[in-house]
């Protein structure tokens, strides 16, 4: 009888926990930005990630270009400029374009780490494990040319002003 209760009660937790719903409690990336999202070479835009993290298990956040992987942009929450405070789960980096940035559309993808450096892993809209990622894009054009000045309208000559049209 001992070992019918023992078997019920640990199929009873099995079923319970698998009916949980983890998924509003786990760290998501719920919004993600550049400001000005339409830039030019030279430019400076400020990057921002608000992370719902409720038990603290983001330690850093970092993105990179996914159209030029070379560089890594790793974001703060340190209340130092442009990041406005300190722990409130906003993650910020300004970022100047480099002058020889190509012009084209370009995706940023962020993703979210633990304090051992391993990606934070969540259950994605399929409830497969996946690194807590965010993607979002943004778009360098070159300045407009300037346009070029016109040249001045012909000048009537003296006979035909004092003619006028149709004479």
């Amino acid at each position: 009888m001992q070992r019918f209760v023992c078997v019920l009660a640990i199929t009873a937790l099995v079923f319970g926990l698998a009916g949980c719903n983890t998924l509003s409690r786990q760290p998501r990336m719920q919004e993600a930005r550049i400001t000005p999202s339409d830039l030019k070479p030279g430019d400076t835009a400020i990057i921002a990630v608000k992370v719902n993290d409720p038990h603290n298990v983001v330690e850093r956040v970092e993105g990179m270009v996914l159209e030029d992987q070379r560089v890594t942009l790793r974001l703060r929450d340190d209340g130092v400029e442009p990041d406005s405070k300190a722990g409130d789960n906003i993650w910020t980096l300004r970022v100047d374009v480099p002058f020889q940035a190509p012009p084209g559309e370009f995706t940023l993808e962020f993703t979210a780490f633990r304090s051992d450096g391993q990606p934070v892993v969540v259950l994605d809209e399929n409830r497969n494990a996946a690194p807590l990622r965010r993607r979002f894009g943004m778009v360098i054009r070159y300045p407009d040319e300037v346009e070029k000045p016109k040249a001045p309208a012909e000048s009537p000559t003296p006979a035909e002003a004092e003619s006028g049209p149709g004479s």
